[in-house]
């Protein structure tokens, strides 16, 4: 019994690190180049070039902040909710430039060079990953609070 207790608490620990690890790794090089990250934010053509310049500001940092978050015990719920709506977006996003036949680097992880741009798939499928734990864990810190709150009364 001691193996399940502990592989329990293991496979929240891992996911935790794993989402807060490629937020923090996917916000670092946007942070370091804001300007080819608001490139790669018009290629999109869901917003226009102001307001992609202020995406590509503040972005990096929402995810950074939140990657942080995740791994603090007091802003774990806030910051769960927070990269859950963001995965959401960041797939659709993906799947919209998808359809409509953009051949574009999606800026996840800094920009590449021009020749070496991703096929759509493969952000989609990662983020649909991530956001399959971030909602694990989001549903996890939720019942464990709602328990918590429960043995307070």
């Amino acid at each position: 019994m001691a193996g399940i207790s502990s592989l329990r608490a293991l496979v929240p620990l891992v996911a935790r690190l794993v989402v807060a690890g490629a937020f923090a790794m996917a916000a670092l090089p946007k942070i370091h180049d804001p300007v080819a990250f608001a490139g790669s934010v018009s290629a999109f053509r869901v917003v226009g070039p102001a307001l992609s310049a202020w995406v590509a500001l503040v972005l990096p940092w929402l995810e950074l902040v939140t990657a942080i978050g995740l791994l603090t015990p007091w802003l774990r719920r806030s910051s769960g909710l927070c990269i859950n709506l963001l995965l959401l977006a960041f797939i659709a996003l993906q799947a919209s430039a998808w359809a409509r036949g953009l051949d574009i680097d999606c800026g996840c992880f800094g920009t590449k060079p021009a020749a070496a741009k991703s096929s759509h798939l493969w952000p989609i499928l990662r983020n649909s990953a991530l956001l399959l734990a971030a909602a694990y864990l989001f549903a996890r810190d939720l019942l464990r609070n709602k328990e918590r709150l429960k043995r307070s009364q």
